[in-house]
């Protein structure tokens, strides 16, 4: 009776062992911890970046406001460091926009921001340095993502974008799951938290969508109309969950038609 009681421990075991391999061995393991490592990125290099520009703007405050991106005010820092040296030529290499330019060299040289010492603003320089490296790693990851999107689930990645379609993937733990959930439930995927309040209070509005509120085709819709492209498009998304989990064909062209015809039906 013992020897039968390790015997089924041991195949159970075995059994576990080979399904947590299997488990592993699929993509979309890879792509929600890819995908939950680029909001990382995201949240470090934001961080990142407020701090050093709160810093720099004690040498040159006039410069954020001029130049709003917080890629190329880094490379700025970084690159030039000291207003001294904002010339037309250093400046022309980071700021292609010339009116922009002169804007930045005229406030250069009437900054009212004080002196900085060598080893801060070598100090503010290696942060800039840090940001750019996250930024830098997280275009590698975004690169990634997209290839395993489109082995892994070209329909979803077709029809979605691959950083949306693995952001759905991951907010639903799975391919699988994914596939085997209602439209409306995707539709609201990301919206959990607004959902909640939505369901504690019957005063608050419910939310309309969630990640694929970042979808081009619902962002560009007038408020009237964004609902209802939102669930056409979650409606698409799970027949593109399904045809990617059950290795069907490549039909993302099909549904992105069918969807932008319907939008057309509501202008």
């Amino acid at each position: 009776m013992q020897d039968k009681i390790q015997q089924l421990r041991k195949q159970l075991i075995k059994k576990a062992k080979k399904q947590v391999q299997v488990r592993y061995a699929e993509s979309d393991v890879h792509i929600i911890r890819a995908v939950s490592l680029l909001q990382d990125l995201d949240a470090g290099f934001n961080l990142l970046a407020e701090n050093c520009i709160e810093w720099y703007s004690a040498h040159f405050p006039e410069l954020h406001n001029i130049v709003k991106d917080n890629e190329t005010y880094l490379k700025l820092v970084q690159e030039l460091g000291d207003r001294a040296n904002f010339t037309e030529k250093n400046a022309a290499e980071i700021i292609k926009e010339r009116e922009r330019r002169k804007r930045v060299l005229d406030a250069a040289k009437k900054s009212m921001g004080s002196e900085i010492q060598k080893d801060v603003l070598e100090a503010i320089k290696m942060l800039s340095k840090n940001a750019l490296s996250l930024k830098k790693e997280r275009l590698l990851l975004e690169s990634l993502i997209g290839k395993q999107m489109q082995g892994y689930a070209p329909n979803t990645a077709g029809l979605a974008g691959p950083i949306l379609g693995a952001r759905l993937i991951a907010a639903a733990s799975g391919l699988k799951q994914l596939a085997m959930m209602p439209a409306s439930t995707i539709q609201l995927l990301g919206a959990e938290k607004a959902l909640f309040r939505h369901i504690r209070d019957r005063k608050i509005k419910g939310p309309k969508y969630g990640h694929i509120y970042g979808h081009a085709l619902v962002k560009k819709q007038p408020a009237k109309h964004k609902g209802k492209v939102a669930r056409s498009l979650a409606g698409k998304l799970s027949i593109a969950a399904r045809a990617d989990y059950f290795h069907g064909e490549n039909i993302s062209e099909k549904l992105k038609q069918e969807l932008e015809e319907r939008a057309k039906q509501l202008d």
